[in-house]
């Protein structure tokens, strides 16, 4: 296929050149594309009812202008419910995000991050149906938290062993079926594993994501089986499904178990383009980690994601 210019040439894998392109110095919350949840849902038998949980943003590449025309940069997290009717679909909220570049919020610098905050809060808000919590966080004033997942949850790979993970035979990369399971125990256990070998597609582009999956989950007898629990993550690496739906789906084939009492399972999702969303879903509240819903704490990410 021959090609007369550099603009035609990329066009074949970049797609319009007006894809991302957006040129305004007003932000425009009409870019946003709710997305209703139920549409997705009832694909996997899911109400909306079996769980708590939320959905953390976050923008790496927020920026916008003072009025003497200096920019600001940092990083944005938004926290929305699960409860809401819809979910912004993100390639849009990367547009709406977008539209700030060349917006200006302010004559002093707080005055202006707290417009851009309350601004964005609003329209997310109005939006998906629900409140949306939001924070900006400039280079130096992130205030991490010291309960970072990644330094108390155990790393299934290691527990299972370089062996018995050679030994394993891995089919299901589509969720045909329900692998998690329990061993014989004469207790239950509280449960605190991650993984970096999380990977689904998204379900309309179906461009690869990928991050590290983490899971609490506490057994009334018996205990769980890694391998069993780790062929149903790998069970999404196929599955052509948006992030929050992804942690959904895992959560009912957990709870769904008759072993199992209680669980929270959280899907840190790698950056793509400026954004990340991390799903997390729990049967009770107090087993979400406040700090990653709190957009009063920048949230610490790990390696992969």
């Amino acid at each position: 296929m021959s090609v007369s210019n550099m603009s035609e040439a990329a066009a074949r894998s970049l797609g319009s050149a007006n894809s991302y392109a957006v040129y305004t110095d007003q932000f425009d919350p009409s870019q946003l594309n709710p997305m209703p949840r139920i549409l997705a849902r009832q694909d996997w038998g899911i109400t909306g009812e079996e769980f708590v949980g939320y959905d953390t943003w976050h923008c790496h590449e927020a920026t916008f202008l003072l009025n003497n025309g200096l920019p600001m940069a940092g990083t944005l997290k938004i926290v929305c419910p699960a409860s809401s009717e819809f979910m912004v679909e993100s390639k849009s909220f990367k547009l709406y995000l977008n539209t700030f570049d060349m917006c200006k919020m302010g004559n002093t610098i707080p005055q202006a991050i707290e417009n851009y905050e309350n601004q964005v809060a609003k329209d997310i808000s109005a939006c998906i149906g629900a409140e949306a919590k939001v924070s900006f966080f400039r280079q130096g004033e992130e205030k991490l938290y010291e309960g970072d997942p990644g330094s108390f949850y155990l790393d299934m790979l290691r527990l299972i062993g370089n062996k018995e993970l050679e030994a394993m035979e891995i089919t299901d990369y589509a969720s045909k079926e329900t692998h998690f399971s329990t061993t014989p125990s004469e207790e239950g256990e509280d449960l605190f594993v991650m993984t970096n070998l999380l990977r689904s597609r998204c379900r309309h582009t179906k461009q690869k994501d990928t991050g590290t999956a983490y899971f609490r989950i506490i057994t009334k007898q018996n205990r769980v089986d890694l391998k069993d629990l780790l062929k149903e993550v790998i069970a999404l690496r196929e599955v052509n499904e948006f992030h929050e739906f992804c942690s959904e789906k895992l959560f009912n084939s957990i709870m769904n178990h008759p072993d199992v009492e209680d669980c929270v399972v959280m899907l840190l999702y790698a950056r793509r383009g400026s954004l990340d969303i991390n799903p997390v879903r729990a049967s009770k509240q107090y087993l979400i980690p406040p700090e990653l819903i709190d957009t009063g704490f920048y949230t610490k990410k790990a390696m992969g994601q």
